[in-house]
C-alpha cells in the first residue's frame, strides 16, 4: 500500500526518489528483497523499462545489489562517502546544482589534464568507441548513459590515483540520477557528443591544458541543460 504511482512517471529519477523513500524509511531493511521489476512496473504504474532504469542507477551507487536469478537486494551502507552521495543523488536541486559542478569541475578537469599527460593508444580507442556509441542512431536513453558513464570514467582511471577513480565513480552515480532528464532536451546528444569529442581529441594530441578546457566548457554545459529541466518543472507546477 505504500508504493503508489508517482508524478512524470516516464522519468526514472521520480522512481529512483520514491524507492530511496522506502528504503530510508526501512520498509525494506538492509538485506531485504525488493519486489521484482514486473511488480513495481504495475505498483508504480510505469513502464518496466523505467523500473530497470531506476534500480540500475540504484545498484550503481551501491544502495542495491543485484544478483543474478535472484533479484535486487538493499545493501548495507558501508561508509560516509556511499551515505552522503546517496543522500546527494537524491537530493540534488537547482540550489545546490552549481556547488556539485564545482565539485565535480575540480575532479574532472584535473582528471582529464592528467590523462592526457598519460594518454596511451588504449586509452584514445576507449574514448573513441564511447563517442562512436553515444553517436550511434537509434540510441536509446539507457545505452547512451552508459558511453557516456564509461567514457567518464576511462578518464578518471586514466589518472593514475584510485582516490580520483573512486570520487568520479561516485560522482557518476549521481550523474546518472539526474542528468538523463535532459535528453528530453533535443540538442543534448548531438551536444554531448560534440562536447564528448573535443574531450578525446585534446586528451589524444597528449594536450594538457585543451583537455582540461574541454572538461570544464562540457561540464558547465551540462549543468545549464540540467538547470533549463528545473526551469521547465516549475513552469509546469
Amino acid at each position: 500500500m505504500l508504493i503508489k504511482p508517482v508524478s512524470r512517471a516516464t522519468l526514472p529519477q521520480e522512481i529512483v526518489k520514491a524507492l530511496t523513500d522506502l528504503i530510508m524509511k526501512r520498509v525494506w531493511k538492509p538485506g531485504d528483497l525488493i519486489p521484482s521489476e514486473k511488480e513495481l512496473a504495475i505498483r508504480f504504474d510505469v513502464g518496466r523499462s523505467t523500473i530497470r532504469e531506476a534500480v540500475k542507477s540504484l545498484v550503481v551507487l551501491g544502495v542495491l545489489e543485484a544478483r543474478a536469478g535472484e533479484g535486487s537486494f538493499v545493501r548495507e551502507p558501508t561508509s560516509e562517502l556511499l551515505s552522503g552521495a546517496f543522500r546527494w543523488g537524491v537530493l540534488l536541486s537547482e540550489g545546490n546544482l552549481d556547488d556539485f559542478v564545482d565539485v565535480r569541475a575540480h575532479i574532472e578537469v584535473e582528471c582529464a589534464r592528467r590523462a592526457a599527460a598519460n594518454c596511451t593508444d588504449e586509452l584514445s580507442g576507449q574514448l573513441r568507441r564511447c563517442i562512436d556509441e553515444m553517436g550511434a542512431e537509434p540510441m536509446d536513453h539507457g545505452a547512451f548513459m552508459d558511453a557516456d558513464t564509461r567514457f567518464h570514467l576511462a578518464i578518471a582511471r586514466a589518472a593514475n590515483n584510485p582516490i580520483f577513480e573512486n570520487i568520479g565513480s561516485t560522482i557518476q552515480s549521481i550523474v546518472r540520477i539526474w542528468y538523463p532528464r535532459t535528453y528530453y532536451i533535443p540538442e543534448t546528444k548531438g551536444r554531448t557528443v560534440s562536447e564528448h569529442r573535443a574531450i578525446a581529441d585534446a586528451i589524444a594530441a597528449g594536450d594538457c591544458d585543451g583537455a582540461g578546457t574541454a572538461m570544464r566548457a562540457h561540464l558547465i554545459a551540462a549543468s545549464l541543460r540540467l538547470r533549463r529541466t528545473f526551469a521547465n518543472n516549475r513552469d509546469e507546477d
